[in-house]
């Protein structure tokens, strides 16, 4: 048997609107992710607690009660149950595939078009874990093993590089190599080290060989790598 390969993707919500069906702990989770990605969450279930139903009465979602019918899937873009009810699930999965609604269910990968996967999150660096459902607890591990690792400053550190890399010259290649070759020399370490005035004179000294050359950088182990991938 072919082991499925899946295509790892993230998702812009906001705005958009999505579906969360059942209520708990597993709900709530998945609910308050969503809404924190700006989407425009109605949530199907029974009855609300805690801070889904904090949201509702803020105004920030919208409660539907009631059984599912196929109608509750119309104009969503993406759907997520945390029912373990086997029939609702096998439904939902119908009428989402016949709409073209991404769907997860959680913990029943045999209905899911959408893994929902592990996250770290150190903004705006997100890094995501699957095992493709088949071993979520494996996908929760290893993002623990991953949060304890990962430099609390690596999101100040993408926010610095957002503003330096528009002063890069050159296309997409060009910058791509300029880049590489920079954190190849351990401008990132500097940065997560506390050294930020550091870092920033490795990057505006690469920016001056860069206008000093005429072109962008293309020496040293990137360059090397590069040219050993083209031939």
């Amino acid at each position: 048997m072919v082991e499925e390969t899946l295509l790892p993707l993230f998702l812009r919500v906001r705005d958009r609107p999505c579906l969360l069906v059942g209520a708990g702990s597993e709900a709530s989770r998945k609910g308050l992710a969503l809404l924190a990605a700006g989407a425009r969450l109605t949530i199907l279930a029974d009855s609300l607690e805690g801070e889904l139903a904090a949201a509702v009465a803020a105004g920030l979602a919208f409660w539907s009660r009631g059984p599912f019918v196929p109608a509750h899937l119309d104009g969503m873009w993406l759907a997520v149950s945390a029912s373990d009810d086997m029939a609702l699930n096998a439904a939902l999965h119908a009428a989402a595939l016949e709409r073209r609604v991404w769907l997860n269910v959680v913990d029943q990968p045999r209905f899911c078009t959408l893994i929902w996967p592990a996250v770290v999150v150190r903004p705006p660096v997100t890094l995501a874990i699957t095992t493709g459902g088949a071993a979520p607890a494996l996908a929760g591990y290893l993002r623990r093993r991953i949060e304890a690792w990962l430099p609390e400053g690596v999101g100040a550190l993408a926010r610095r590089l957002s503003v330096w890399r528009r002063e890069v010259p050159g296309g997409l290649a060009a910058r791509g190599r300029f880049w590489r070759e920079l954190l190849d020399q351990g401008v990132a370490e500097r940065f997560l080290q506390g050294d930020e005035a550091g870092a920033e004179e490795m990057v505006r000294q690469a920016l001056a060989s860069c206008a000093g050359s005429g072109a962008s950088l293309g020496t040293g182990k990137a360059a090397d790598r590069e040219r050993a991938e083209n031939g």
